[in-house]
């Protein structure tokens, strides 16, 4: 994978194109099975990742797609109890979708996403820039589905003169929105110390680091 390396820290290099929707505890999943119907049925994505269906021990889903999950789901019954099961999964619906904003802002921790939120959004939403912020630009963190981490930095310096040119990035589900006091250097501590080899990067893991950040 290409990095970048940001006053010692290597990061992934940022890929912009939109990937394919990787499930997480707290959504929910629509289970048809073709084969046998009354297997079928909506299943919760329990905290630890997994999901309860009949005649199968709980089934690790998490952080994998849809067409991953009916692959998964398919094999677990095939293993037991069907020969040659049809499996399709959807999106029944989806939990909490936060983001993360630390350094300096006033309200560091969770951010809910309720509609497109960029990168200037999410620091107002948690209270604005402290006065120590550097307020040119903003770092924004995101893992990558075979769990490296992305980096890439956000200039908001033009809106915030009134300019109207904001920047386009929009955010996503369990980004990590970083304002540095000075210079972008500060992302490597901050990354040392709550992101660095946690994996996946799942809701549990963002109540921690909102936990963190705010104690």
């Amino acid at each position: 994978i290409p990095t970048a390396n940001w006053g010692g820290g290597h990061f992934a290099a940022w890929q912009a194109s939109d990937p394919e929707y990787r499930f997480f505890p707290g959504d929910s999943i629509d289970v048809t099975v073709h084969s046998a119907p009354e297997l079928s049925r909506v299943a919760l994505i329990g905290p630890d990742g997994r999901v309860s269906l009949p005649l199968l021990a709980n089934v690790m889903v998490a952080d994998r797609t849809d067409h991953e999950i009916a692959n998964v789901i398919a094999d677990a019954y095939a293993r037991s109890v069907l020969v040659s099961p049809i499996v399709e999964v959807r999106r029944a619906a989806l939990g909490p979708q936060n983001i993360i904003v630390g350094g300096e802002v006033n309200s560091p921790g969770l951010v809910a996403l309720t509609g497109p939120v960029g990168a200037l959004e999410a620091v107002m939403l948690a209270g604005g820039f402290q006065n120590s912020a550097a307020r040119g630009k903003v770092v924004v963190l995101r893992r990558m589905p075979g769990g490296g981490l992305m980096m890439r930095t956000a200039d908001v310096s033009d809106a915030l003169r009134g300019r109207g040119n904001v920047d386009e990035l929009q955010l996503r589900r369990h980004d990590i929105v970083f304002v540095p006091r000075s210079t972008i250097a500060e992302i490597n501590v901050f990354v040392e110390q709550y992101v660095t080899g946690i994996i996946p990067l799942d809701q549990a893991f963002s109540y921690a680091i909102a936990n963190e950040i705010n104690n």
